[in-house]
């Protein structure tokens, strides 16, 4: 999937998000849904889905069913995988929960997916080979106090 070759906005993106969620948590999209999600009014969305559905991400008719086509499922998969790796990496560095989702949903839609995919790497290698296995424990340290623990090959 080339997402980068839409030319999709944050906007589209948001509105892929939340079709997507929409469709996993109530098996059905609607317009109030949407609007609900993303806090704007519904012509809003009218005019949104219009658009989407001529780039063949959303199948919609005027006071018809909405769904997100297969093109459209794998972009909004896309993003919600960006969020949420970025998210436990903000949670990792010790950032509150609501500022992270918030900050994590800002950066999802600028990172690049080399980025990201190299963010996902990393969190995968602190889970699998922390450092004398206290590897977080000794940066929430140094993120707190400035310091390292006491190891002579560190100080």
């Amino acid at each position: 999937m080339d997402k980068d070759s839409l030319k999709l906005t944050k906007s589209n993106e948001d509105y892929l998000e939340a079709m997507y969620n929409l469709k996993k948590s109530r098996g059905i999209i609607r317009v109030k849904g949407i609007a609900s999600i993303l806090q704007v009014k519904p012509p809003s969305v009218v005019e949104a889905l219009q658009k989407l559905s001529k780039t063949g991400l959303v199948s919609y008719e005027k006071y018809g069913d909405i769904n997100l086509t297969l093109k459209g499922m794998e972009i909004a998969e896309c993003v919600i995988n960006k969020h949420e790796i970025l998210n436990n990496f903000l949670t990792l560095l010790d950032v509150d929960r609501d500022t992270a989702d918030e900050e994590a949903c800002a950066m999802e839609h600028f990172l690049s997916f080399s980025t990201i995919n190299k963010l996902k790497k990393f969190l995968e290698f602190i889970k699998r080979y922390p450092e004398d296995g206290n590897f977080l424990e000794s940066f929430k340290l140094y993120k707190d106090h400035g310091k390292l623990p006491n190891k002579d090959k560190l100080q």
